[in-house]
């Protein structure tokens, strides 16, 4: 305990020491919450559930024709309403069957204000430009309003991909700077320097990474006008554990890198992919399937996830994201406790 304390105190004295890395780090955080969370990008292949089992409104053409929206016919009204609350589908245009009261209603979940305030407005035009025979009046509502906004929604995303941003940085830098400071070989050739090492490199920068997104967070809540929520210490816990498991893996990657250059190249261009791909900029539901796939076993997913919950109420299912972060963090461990007992052997 004593070499994990005292490894602790000199890891947090050098970043104290640095204090433009922490002023970089900090606006770095700022601007992202701040500038990329006000450009929103519009979505494609949204899956879309049409209920119009008569044909009155010959929508399926039309929407087709379009080439955003993956159409979904239903006949039984009540499952395509089970499947659009399980999002299975993203949005739902039902076409009242009553000769006597022809509309047409656009629904849509409610959560997701991407969703609402987007592709339903994407819907629209096509109601209103390509199919301009159809002539219903048009309503549009959610299963569940919310009262946040759209910036409130991409905020959790936006936290969730500067844990990932942060964590591993941090981590890359410090660990491979213990290299390129020949301090690194004196720490894993002492008495169980290795684990203390890893225990230390990951307490350290999980916590520092915190401190500088909790800043940039207060800082931005009130500049920006987004919600924080009610909840703090359950947003401290998963920022904490969403910080644990991305140090994790940058401290497995930084065993594969080993140099400063290659480290940020490879972590800069994952991190734009992962934005993209977990749901964060474009809806999850609107993705190729693929893409649906890869983000439901990435982390961000599940952090982004967790952190709506607690920022906005929304429902989230915070066991499977707990249990997924801490199997990633786990697993960057393993694999990077391994690949440095080799190290070790060869020193």
């Amino acid at each position: 305990m004593q070499a994990i304390a005292a490894i602790i105190r000199k890891d947090i004295t050098q970043w104290l020491r640095r204090p433009l890395y922490f002023i970089a780090s900090t606006l770095l955080a700022i601007l992202i919450m701040w500038v990329v969370g006000n450009t929103i990008a519009g979505a494609t292949s949204i899956p879309l559930g049409l209920y119009d089992p008569a044909s009155i409104s010959k929508l399926t053409k039309h929407l087709a024709e379009s080439k955003k929206f993956k159409v979904f016919n239903y006949n039984n009204l009540e499952q395509a309403k089970r499947d659009l609350t399980s999002h299975k589908i993203a949005v739902l245009i039902n076409v009242l069957q009553d000769p006597l009261e022809d509309q047409v209603w656009i629904l849509t979940e409610g959560h997701n204000p991407l969703i609402d305030q987007q592709i339903s407005m994407g819907i629209l035009s096509v109601l209103t430009q390509k199919a301009k025979e159809l002539d219903l009046p048009l309503h549009s509502s959610e299963l569940f309003p919310v009262s946040f906004t759209l910036r409130d929604y991409v905020t959790p995303g936006l936290v969730a991909y500067l844990c990932y941003v942060l964590a591993s940085m941090n981590l890359g830098f410090s660990w491979i700077y213990e290299w390129m400071e020949k301090t690194y070989r004196q720490i894993i050739l002492a008495p169980h320097g290795l684990r203390t090492a890893i225990i230390a490199k990951t307490f350290t920068v999980a916590l520092e990474s915190s401190v500088v997104l909790w800043l940039a967070l207060c800082i931005t809540a009130p500049l920006a006008d987004f919600t924080l929520g009610k909840n703090f210490a359950g947003l401290t816990y998963y920022i904490l554990l969403s910080m644990f498991c991305f140090t994790s893996l940058g401290l497995c990657a930084a065993c594969f890198l080993k140099t400063i250059r290659i480290y940020t190249m490879t972590i800069s261009i994952t991190g734009v992919a992962l934005m993209f791909v977990s749901g964060i900029v474009i809806p999850v539901e609107a993705m190729p399937d693929w893409e649906q796939i890869c983000a439901h076993i990435l982390p961000v997913y599940y952090s982004a996830d967790a952190f709506r919950g607690m920022m906005l109420g929304n429902p989230a299912n915070y066991l499977q994201d707990t249990l997924v972060l801490l199997g990633w963090g786990c697993a960057g461990l393993a694999i990077a406790s391994i690949l440095l007992k080799r190290h070790q052997a060869i020193l």
